[in-house]
């Protein structure tokens, strides 16, 4: 019970992702992805760092192959 509410405290908010979703480039998105694990007290989890990943082959679907 306690890792599924810590699990949720950890997911990205809502203007967490709204940063990354309109950041510009790969700087500026690692940028973002440094302030939000700043911000967890240096703890990025593996589902915070899936959540992450998912958003950016969305966004830069383009550099991957």
């Amino acid at each position: 019970m306690n890792q599924e509410l810590e699990k949720k405290i950890m997911r990205l908010t809502y203007s967490e992702k709204e940063s990354l979703i309109l950041c510009k480039n790969e700087k500026e998105w690692y940028k973002i992805c440094d302030d939000i694990k700043f911000k967890r007290s240096g703890q990025f989890p593996p589902y915070l760092a899936r959540e992450i990943l998912g958003l950016y082959q969305s966004k830069f679907n383009k550099h991957l192959s």
